[in-house]
């Protein structure tokens, strides 16, 4: 049996459905299960990686964990917490979504606490493998309504170009990591990206076309996203942490490297922004736009 972590989120719950749909019998751990999708093949199980005595229970007669959990301070430990109860569990293999950035020198703390998760699951002595995304096409709808009002989106990336990836493809490298032979993929670090890096005034525009409208981007600066994020209320280490990624960026170099990997784990293509755009036109164009999968997805380093 699968278990899969950060089930209501926006991967985990796309990585359920197929898991679901091929009829693999998988188990969702969340704080709150009443949040959760019932599926065909899917137990619901509460439990809190925050509390270790909790855990037990949901790790029982799993032999394959896919860890993922949103960001939060405590990343590190919560992963932690679960890498241990696997090795307790017997579990023979875990799929961890990282990030691209995952460096102990980084300048994102968020990319900073997923090494030290990696470095726990390489230590632990379980099979392993490493999802490593770059920046979500997903993470573009939190700029909806800044489309429908003010026909724009902004970022502080300069012109640097970013092989965004569609988050449906991160959920189908999961899947095909989790239900093929453990000898494939183990000890494997994939670097998941789209197809072509595009800055944002392509992004713009491909969205634009998509909504039959005029987009722009607007080129912030550090100092004045740093001040948006801050009037929309979020926490000091998390505004550094996207401030950091949108200095990667707008450097460019090993950051708009486009890599072959979603292709070579899933057997498809990765997803344009085209297609990202048209799929999700609803949202960037209807105050009332429909966003089906739950919850939010973790911001990629």
């Amino acid at each position: 049996m699968i278990l899969v972590t950060g089930a209501t989120g926006t991967i985990g719950s796309e990585v359920l459905r197929r898991l679901s749909e091929a009829g693999v019998e998988t188990r969702a751990l969340s704080r709150d299960p009443r949040r959760g999708e019932t599926r065909p093949h899917v137990e619901w199980v509460r439990a809190d990686l925050s509390e270790p005595a909790t855990l037990s229970p949901a790790f029982e007669d799993i032999d394959r964990l896919f860890l993922l959990t949103g960001n939060v301070r405590s990343m590190a430990e919560l992963q932690t917490n679960a890498i241990d109860e696997a090795v307790a569990g017997g579990v023979d293999h875990v799929v961890k979504l990282s990030a691209r950035g995952a460096q102990p020198e980084s300048n994102s703390a968020i990319a900073r606490w997923h090494h030290e998760a990696e470095i726990h699951l390489k230590a632990s002595g379980l099979s392993w493998t490493m999802l490593r995304p770059h920046a979500f096409m997903q993470n573009l709808l939190d700029q909806a309504e800044r489309v429908r009002t003010e026909g724009a989106i902004r970022a502080a990336a300069g012109d640097g170009r970013i092989p965004f990836i569609d988050t449906r493809d991160i959920a189908d490298g999961a899947a095909t990591v989790l239900t093929e032979p453990v000898q494939e993929h183990a000890s494997e670090t994939y670097l998941l990206t789209g197809g072509v890096a595009l800055d944002y005034t392509q992004v713009a525009a491909t969205l634009g076309t998509a909504i039959g409208q005029n987009v722009s981007y607007v080129a912030e600066s550090i100092e004045e996203t740093r001040a948006r994020l801050q009037a929309e209320g979020l926490p000091d280490w998390l505004i550094d942490s996207k401030l950091a990624l949108a200095a990667y960026q707008r450097a460019g170099g090993e950051t708009a490297r486009v890599t072959n990997d979603v292709f070579e784990v899933t057997g498809h293509p990765p997803r344009s922004m085209a297609q990202f755009a048209y799929d999700h036109r609803r949202v960037f164009t209807e105050h009332d736009g429909a966003y089906t999968t739950e919850g939010n997805a973790p911001v990629p380093q």
